[in-house]
């Protein structure tokens, strides 16, 4: 395979990944669990929710897309790879979560030096990290404005970082419940997009254009 098959075939890799998933389902679901996450550290009630997520998700969003995707644009899967993330990949990411709140719970128990320590730094470095999926979703796709979430999480963890607040863990809730929301709203809004660009025709539209 020479250089431009190579490149022509990422290019149809790119186009099939945006196709499959310009639904926004995507990222309404992992911000959905952000903010699930985010709420865990107010309660620990919502751990339930996370299960929910955890479990039925792509379940739900199967039902989603055969109702409002596939008509619209048929079925569009890679080969390799879900358009949507499977359910391991949903328990590993609630499992890092997990272990890292629990972390964050047991560190209390310390000195109170080193809660603070770490509740200041924790949004700035998860706004770090945050930059990795959208690096990702960027060389996946081949859309630049995926980088858009990353810089916004970074911005979101400098300002927690820099602002004082009267309790520390408000630091963590509110990076998440931000985070999380900016991702459920690109993915509605994607939804949203989506809808309006691919309305579905019924069989009396489609005769009509058939005979104009």
């Amino acid at each position: 395979m020479n250089m431009n098959e190579e490149i022509d075939l990422v290019k149809l890799e790119q186009a099939t990944f945006r196709t499959a998933n310009q639904d926004g389902l995507t990222e309404f679901w992992m911000g959905l669990m952000i903010m699930a996450i985010g709420m865990l550290l107010v309660s620990s009630s919502f751990a339930a929710y996370i299960a929910l997520i955890i479990i039925f998700q792509v379940a739900v969003t199967e039902r989603i897309k055969e109702k409002y995707t596939y008509p619209r644009i048929g079925r569009v899967k890679l080969k390799e790879e879900s358009e949507i993330p499977s359910t391991p990949g949903w328990i590993a990411f609630a499992i890092i979560a997990i272990i890292a709140i629990s972390a964050a719970v047991i560190s209390t128990r310390a000195d109170y030096a080193v809660v603070i320590l770490i509740a200041t730094w924790a949004p700035l470095l998860l706004g770090v990290v945050f930059l990795w999926p959208s690096a990702y979703l960027v060389e996946r796709s081949g859309l630049k404005r995926y980088y858009a979430f990353g810089i916004s999480t970074l911005i979101l963890g400098v300002l927690l970082f820099l602002i004082p607040f009267p309790h520390p863990a408000d630091r963590m809730t509110l990076f998440m419940l931000f985070s999380g929301g900016i991702l459920t709203l690109a993915g509605v809004t994607s939804m949203l997009r989506f809808t309006r660009k691919y309305p579905i025709l019924e069989l009396e539209d489609v005769g009509v254009e058939q005979e104009e």
